[in-house]
């Protein structure tokens, strides 16, 4: 026979493991963005000192 009490556990899992995948697409995307500026800042210095 079929446990549902086994099939609503595995649904919160997945539940729970969508809701960390989407923190961790976040956090990659914030630290992205950050390196973009560092890298965007480091280019304006570099082309400041061949002035």
């Amino acid at each position: 026979m079929f446990d549902f009490g086994k099939l609503g556990d595995l649904s919160k899992m997945a539940t729970e493991a969508k809701q960390i995948q989407a923190k961790q697409e976040r956090f990659h995307k914030e630290q992205i963005d950050l390196l973009k500026t560092i890298s965007a800042q480091l280019q304006d210095i570099i082309n400041l000192l061949k002035k």
